[in-house]
């Protein structure tokens, strides 16, 4: 019998529920639970052969076989980095996730807003995998990708140098479901290079099959606080960055005298207002995913602002850590930012409380180079 026809493939699909969050496509034609379950029934820790410990899963050129960053570069397994590994505890946390020797900054702050949402997480990060009970070196992750879920298996094989992660890595180090997400991004997309410089939009909407919404600060819409404090209750993701004026101030990632970094991705993660001597002020919670270098204007960490608001407020919102973490006023946000990106997971609009209807429109077909497939807007 002839194969079908690739539209009515598709429409089988979508009719059995195929590419639904409750029943991802395979990656690659590759299943979880039959290779863990070989793995086990062997007694051999799973090696992914579709996208092997070596260096072309690395990258292509800065990153590439012949690169002297590569140079050094061991692949090796959790256990063997320290006596405890663990893939969550109590929760994935922000502080899980710091930035390593890869400009994915953009996904690191998509991931890290993922975190503020658990249902949205553990649909991404699948609950049925540990280091403990039937570890076979395999894991898996769920993306959106082109209008439907896939999950993707990888195993656990990740890159070191001096007996350090080099990429992704969390603030405890015996933590690893962050470092094995990013591996698995990185074989959807090709290589660990691949995810070099890319869109935060790209990441919000492959975390999460969700509906993004750009504005620009400096030019806000009437109520965006609103806007921001209605997105963050419904569960929405958020992320803010500050444009650059040339290629070569992107290229530095500059650092504004306030320890602001430009080109560069920080996750929102909470708004709130406060009293100070009878006059609100409205203030935004940012997130640098370096895990460090945070702003130092009004209303950071140890700032005389603090003083001037009711001691319990100050306790409850005033965390004193270098843990890329801070808070500043909202005026100050607007001043400094130039894109906040809101990621929603309903068409409701959010800019006010009446529901709009949305229409669904999906269209089947292919990326071709050159004539549809133009790169993001980091490479275009």
């Amino acid at each position: 019998m002839s194969a079908l026809p690739a539209s009515v493939s598709q429409r089988w699909a979508a009719a059995h529920g195929l590419g639904s969050q409750h029943k991802a496509v395979k990656y690659l034609g590759q299943d979880f639970e039959t290779l863990r379950r070989q793995c086990l029934d062997s007694g051999v820790l799973f090696k992914d052969p579709e996208f092997p410990a070596c260096p072309s899963a690395l990258g292509y050129k800065d990153l590439g076989p012949h690169s002297p960053q590569t140079r050094g570069v061991v692949w090796k397994r959790p256990p063997e980095l320290c006596a405890s590994p663990q893939f969550i505890v109590d929760g994935a946390r922000r502080s899980d996730i710091c930035q390593g020797d890869l400009g994915d900054c953009w996904l690191l702050a998509a991931l890290a807003s993922l975190t503020l949402n658990e249902e949205l997480l553990y649909r991404v990060v699948p609950r049925d995998q540990d280091f403990q009970q039937n570890y076979a070196g395999i894991f898996h992750f769920q993306f959106w990708r082109y209008g439907e879920w896939v999950d993707v298996v990888v195993d656990d094989r990740l890159p070191t140098e001096d007996g350090e992660l080099l990429f992704l890595r969390s603030g405890t180090g015996g933590e690893f479901w962050g470092a094995l997400l990013e591996k698995a991004y990185a074989k959807l997309n090709g290589s660990y290079e691949a995810l070099t410089g890319g869109s935060l939009v790209a990441g919000l909407q492959d975390l999460t099959g969700g509906i993004c919404e750009c504005y620009d600060p400096r030019k806000p819409p009437a109520g965006l606080f609103q806007i921001v404090q209605k997105a963050l209750r419904a569960g929405s993701l958020l992320a803010c960055s500050i444009d650059v004026s040339s290629a070569a101030e992107a290229e530095a990632e500059t650092t504004t005298s306030q320890k602001l970094v430009k080109s560069h991705a920080y996750s929102v993660t909470g708004v709130e207002e406060v009293d100070v001597r009878g006059h609100p002020e409205k203030l935004v919670r940012l997130r640098n995913p370096w895990g460090e270098v945070e702003w130092t204007g009004a209303w950071s960490d140890s700032a005389p602002e603090w003083n001037h608001i009711d001691p319990r407020r100050k306790e409850e919102l005033d965390k004193r850590a270098e843990d890329g973490e801070f808070w500043m006023s909202f005026s100050d946000f607007s001043r400094q930012f130039s894109r906040l990106q809101i990621c929603s997971l309903s068409p409701d609009s959010l800019s006010g409380d009446q529901l709009h209807k949305w229409n669904l429109v999906l269209f089947n077909g292919r990326w071709t180079r050159g004539p549809t497939a133009g790169g993001c807007p980091s490479f275009p």
